[in-house]
């Protein structure tokens, strides 16, 4: 499967959660941002991230638009759960391995009127996003500093904006660094791994993207599962598409559909 070209708008459902939590300043992440890169993924659940001082209004606007609180649904099929000796004790272990970002983040159910592709979104504030926040600066300049900073790293789109790949992709890898510090390996831990996976392989991330970041944690953390530690230890990586590499049925193209030496 081939890289998507990026989007150039936002997508429909996240215009309605725009225009519902304006005029607050809304940032995509995970599977919704990864997507509008490029990346072909499927999108369960809309994460929507807000500045951390703007939680408690974000919520109060959901809540006004018909939203309704709920836990996150990560039921297996019914056919599964019926086979199950004790499908409670399953759906509690399975929970355990998101425990940190159920007790950070927000669930929501999704009214029937609004965002018909989806039952729930996820509410996440920006620390535990780990975007960066402009709204902390406290120079004389400080609009024309955040602007700038904003412009460098976002598509914006009114109050809605898009990471670029190197400020997902660094916001992703810190938080998995963060979860597997406090928690350990976890199914949430697992799921940021997937996606940097993705994100290296479908937009053809390079070792150095991250080369910059002041964080030694992230850097490290890149460095041993997709960088240069894990190519030293291993070789570089094989980029080449096949439904089974080493089948000998390879295209010579990676995932962007670039030629592969």
């Amino acid at each position: 499967m081939f890289r998507r070209p990026q989007d150039l708008e936002p997508d429909p459902e996240t215009s309605q959660l725009g225009c519902i939590l304006s005029p607050l300043r809304i940032y995509t992440w995970g599977p919704s941002a990864m997507s509008y890169l490029g990346v072909p993924i499927v999108i369960k659940l809309p994460m929507v991230v807000v500045q951390d001082k703007d939680l408690e209004k974000a919520t109060c606007k959901l809540l006004d638009s018909g939203f309704i609180p709920s836990s996150p649904n990560r039921n297996p099929a019914p056919e599964i759960m019926a086979d199950l000796p004790d499908p409670q004790a399953v759906l509690r272990q399975i929970n355990e391995g998101y425990e940190r970002v159920d007790r950070s983040c927000k669930t929501f159910n999704c009214p029937s009127h609004l965002l018909e592709s989806f039952q729930q979104i996820l509410l996440i504030p920006s620390s535990f996003a780990s975007l960066p926040d402009f709204s902390a600066t406290t120079e004389l300049n400080a609009t024309k500093q955040a602007a700038a900073l904003t412009n460098a790293q976002y598509d914006t789109y009114g109050n809605i904006l898009y990471p670029h790949q190197r400020t997902l992709l660094e916001s992703l890898v810190r938080a998995a660094v963060v979860e597997e510090a406090n928690a350990g390996f976890t199914s949430w831990a697992a799921s940021m791994k997937a996606w940097v996976s993705m994100m290296v392989g479908y937009l053809g991330l390079e070792n150095d993207i991250l080369d910059d970041c002041l964080d030694e944690q992230v850097v490290t953390w890149y460095s041993t599962h997709f960088g240069r530690i894990h190519e030293s230890e291993y070789g570089p990586f094989d980029r080449r598409i096949s439904k089974r590499l080493g089948s000998g049925k390879e295209l010579p193209v990676d995932m962007s559909g670039r030629p592969v030496p």
